[in-house]
Formats: C-alpha cells, structure tokens, sequence
C-alpha cells in the first residue's frame, strides 16, 4: 500500500488518521504517497440571492479548506514520505469516492467521524457512504 488518500475536514479524527497513515508508511517513507483531500460543499449554504455575499461566503470557505490542508501538511512534512493536497468542490460523500477511483489509490485512511470548523459540510456518514461506494479499501479510525 504506497498511494494513501487522507479525506481532511478539521476534525480529531482526521488527526489520528494522519497518525496512522504515517505509521502504515513507517520504514517504506521512500515509497509512499500520501495525498491530502479536502472537499468543499458549497451547495449546503444557503443562496441568499445577492451574488456578492454568496461569492464572498464561497471564497471564505475555500480559504478555510487551503487552511486545513496546509495544517495537515505541516503534520506529515519532515517525515520523508511524498505528500500533496487537493481542494475539491462538491458533495464530500461523492467526491472522495469519485476521485479516489478514478486516482487509482490503494487505501483510505479517514476518521470515523467528521466536526471541526466546518462540520455542517460532513452531516451524516461520509464515512460509511466512502466505505460502501468505493472500490478502494478503507480504514476507519476512531
């Protein structure tokens, strides 16, 4: 298992997910991929129907999804193992499962459970929609 995909959303899961994707690269750093993927649901907020509000709303909380990437970066930096990180927009549910097969990853790692900063964008079971519609496997860690 070298390509790791990490679904980031600012959670407490998410960081033990970190924890256990660098531990699975442990002594094969060289070899490993860890990729870092944030989704950003625009769609769940509310149109008020004024295009600047909506734009400065869409704006902020794609800044908000760079933030959390670059915090888990900063996690995974200086432990030898290649990372990036991508900002998608869309259901979360659907884009990590869609981007992950069409990415050809090996694993999963992801929290059992999303809240953080932006946790209206994970309500309901991201997870279990992942772990029943992808073709990858998945690790969940609580």
């Amino acid at each position: 298992m070298n390509k790791l995909l990490i679904p980031i959303d600012g959670s407490e899961a998410v960081d033990r997910a970190i924890q256990m994707a660098i531990s699975i690269c442990k002594k094969r750093e060289e070899e490993c991929h860890i990729t870092l993927l944030h989704v950003v649901s625009i769609e769940n907020f509310p149109n008020v129907g004024v295009s600047g509000i909506t734009a400065n709303v869409d704006e902020a909380v794609k800044k908000e999804g760079r933030k959390l990437l670059e915090n888990a970066i900063g996690k995974i930096n200086n432990k030898g193992i290649k990372i990036d990180a991508v900002l998608l927009e869309g259901s979360p549910r659907n884009a990590i499962c869609e981007y992950t097969d069409k990415n050809n990853y090996d694993l999963i790692v992801m929290g059992n459970r999303g809240k953080g900063a932006i946790k209206e964008l994970f309500l309901g079971s991201v997870s279990k929609k992942v772990l029943d519609d992808t073709k990858c496997p998945v690790l969940i860690v609580k």
